[in-house]
């Protein structure tokens, strides 16, 4: 009798704002296995790099979801383009897929209801009921970004990549 194991793929996504980043790990497009918000105070992207290194030494992924900021109508400073390109830099040395995805890609996923970032929050709420709890506050145009915006961010970025590779 022989067994086969079939290895599954775990992807990282991680989406990185002013304040650091936000992160999923998924098996499958209903399995969130992990999920954070990572703030630093003062902003590194050396001291970013170690936690994400650090992250993949506890659980290395198979494949990694970051947000491509050289889109059209991205508006990702310098300082993130830098982080992403150091990240990927660090996939590339350790052999792991890298794959990108614009604002634009993860709308068109979530289109037609949900296209703001806060509406993509809340259609994702309706599917992964552990992340109620970080459920992001409205934005109103005089406020900052909530800080768990980022989770929501990372997720609809892994789901994309289920999406679009399904």
């Amino acid at each position: 009798m022989q067994t086969t194991i079939e290895k599954i793929n775990t992807i990282f996504a991680m989406y990185p704002n002013t304040n650091g980043f936000g992160f999923v790990y998924m098996e499958n497009v209903r399995k969130l296995v992990g999920f954070g918000s990572v703030r630093f105070n003062p902003i590194s992207n050396k001291r970013i790099l170690e936690r994400i290194k650090k992250m993949f030494e506890d659980f290395p992924p198979t494949h990694i979801v970051l947000l491509n900021p050289e889109s059209k109508v991205s508006r990702t400073g310098k300082r993130t383009k830098k982080l992403i390109n150091e990240i990927m830099a660090f996939a590339e040395s350790e052999k792991l897929p890298v794959i990108q995805y614009s604002r634009d890609q993860i709308r068109d996923v979530f289109r037609p209801k949900h296209v703001t970032k806060y509406e993509i929050a809340k259609h994702l709420l309706t599917e992964f009921e552990e992340l109620k709890v970080y459920k992001p506050a409205e934005r109103k145009l005089w406020m900052s970004e909530d800080r768990n915006m980022a989770i929501f961010d990372s997720l609809s970025l892994a789901l994309t990549w289920f999406f679009l590779n399904d």
